[in-house]
């Protein structure tokens, strides 16, 4: 199977990635305001649900099948047995969950009081296995998934400008968004048979995948501990509008993290395939890259958004929203911690297969985050749950470290990171002391400033002669020359 050159899938899965910042920025703010904090509440505590109950589905498929995927790509015939299998096995798996969440729905309270919310939920997490994401991922398809992505958040952002009129219409803005995925989902189903065939026969073979599946399942439960118990803790513990504060704090942080994490997603199946194939030498090299590249875009981003955090929640929210801003200032650092461990995990222990040694780390910062949860929440609320969520995912990437020291060791750049910290330093302290002089309306305020932020920061590295943002810019030039 012909493959594209890393940076061609990189540059798509960038314009993906703003197509899925984008397309939030434009409608989250409107709905943010016309839902109001309870409303917004009510649909992030079952999205939250829906997230989990996705996630036991798939068993850890989400991130094993595009390992898998990646291996076996290069023969059609192995390439439609493994997808085969891991489809079979996330539909009878995701059946297994929906069937509990019926159950459930008679003895939570929460559950009974929105039951349209529940069923569009059930909806989605029925509709998931046939999403195939691992598959495309696994197989570097980036640009029909670039595609297909435009065309759906287009029509939902008509459809949530057109029929979200007011504080009640949340459980339209839920079908909207369940309308967007679930129709993604079925086209990538259909396409799906232009590079394999779906088949059901005895030569399939499931048991060899349960020990991988259940250990990376057992790494990606523990992670969505710090990514969506804690809204769901909140929920049940401090009620519908700390969820809301928390949701548009985090909302940030998901946007941001999406764009730093479009590099890892693209060179996962690609170090998968290098290091099954023993071509180490390019495996490294990719890998030194990457970890420059993060922190040439993590440091500056961590650094201005927790400056400039009141204009995007009054973005976002509206000045309803104001007492998440603390909020956000706690999770931002987080851009920092996860892009490296995103290195650590997805770009070094998983290609290599030591699930164990990653799902170790992952279940210590759930633990973690668990505890802390607990308490800080009751007194607290958001705070407490952003609190607990940074030291979650700082201590996952340190045990991470450890068991990736010896590769990290070898391709870490200490004069870039440092380079990178005070060129973003430099800025930061001018717009903090001149923030008094001038006052801009917030979107104003956001683009002036991260104009000027953004722009000094680059000159200053430029002129520290920082070769791997030349080469970044190098390569941006020469793309642009092309078109």
């Amino acid at each position: 199977m012909t493959q594209n050159s890393i940076k061609k899938n990189a540059l798509l899965n960038v314009i993906y990635t703003i197509i899925n910042l984008v397309f939030p920025l434009i409608t989250y703010p409107y709905v943010a305001r016309v839902l109001s904090t309870t409303g917004m509440g009510k649909v992030s505590f079952f999205t939250s649900i829906s997230n989990y109950a996705v996630m036991v589905g798939s068993l850890g498929i989400s991130t094993y099948g595009i390992r898998a995927v990646a291996n076996a790509r290069d023969d059609e015939k192995r390439l439609s047995k493994v997808t085969s299998e891991l489809l079979i096995l996330n539909l009878i798996i995701t059946l297994i969950v929906v069937v509990f969440l019926f159950g459930s729905f008679f003895f939570v309270d929460k559950f009974a009081t929105e039951p349209v919310l529940f069923v569009i939920n059930i909806a989605i997490i029925l509709s998931t296995p046939f999403g195939l994401s691992w598959f495309y991922s696994g197989l570097e398809q980036y640009e029909y998934i670039t595609k297909r992505t435009i065309i759906f958040k287009a029509v939902s952002v008509f459809l949530v400008f057109s029929f979200v009129k007011s504080r009640e219409d949340y459980p339209v803005y839920a079908g909207i968004t369940a309308f967007s995925m679930i129709g993604a989902y079925l086209c990538n189903l259909l396409y799906s048979t232009k590079f394999t065939r779906i088949k059901i026969d005895s030569s399939l073979e499931f048991k060899k995948h349960f020990k991988p599946m259940l250990l990376l399942f057992a790494s990606i439960l523990a992670v969505s501990v710090y990514t969506n118990l804690d809204t769901v803790m909140l929920g049940f513990i401090n009620g519908d509008r700390d969820v809301g504060l928390y949701s548009v704090a985090s909302k940030s942080r998901w946007l941001l993290l999406a764009a730093v994490n479009a590099i890892s997603a693209v060179l996962l199946p690609r170090l998968s395939n290098y290091f099954s194939n023993q071509n180490y030498e390019a495996y490294y090299k990719t890998l030194k890259k990457s970890v420059s590249f993060i922190f040439l875009i993590t440091i500056p981003l961590s650094i201005f958004f927790i400056i400039e955090a009141s204009d995007v929640i009054y973005i976002l929210g509206g000045k309803d929203y104001s007492d998440a801003i603390g909020c956000m200032q706690i999770l931002m650092p987080i851009l920092i911690i996860s892009g490296f461990s995103n290195v650590t995990g997805n770009q070094v222990l998983i290609p290599q297969g030591k699930d164990s040694c990653f799902m170790r780390a992952v279940v210590v910062g759930a633990g973690i985050d668990v505890v802390l949860n607990v308490a800080l929440m009751p007194s607290l609320g958001c705070v407490g749950a952003a609190i607990a969520t940074l030291f979650a995912e700082l201590s996952q990437m340190s045990i991470q470290l450890y068991y990736a020291k010896a590769d990290i060791q070898k391709n870490i750049q200490p004069k870039t990171i440092i380079k990178a910290f005070l060129a973003a330093i430099v800025p930061a302290l001018f717009i903090i002391f001149t923030s008094t002089l001038l006052i801009l309306n917030p979107i104003v305020s956001l683009i002036v400033r991260g104009f000027f932020f953004f722009a000094l920061y680059s000159l200053l590295l430029y002129l520290s002669k920082e070769s791997y943002f030349i080469e970044l810019i190098s390569l941006v030039v020469n793309r642009i020359k092309r078109v």
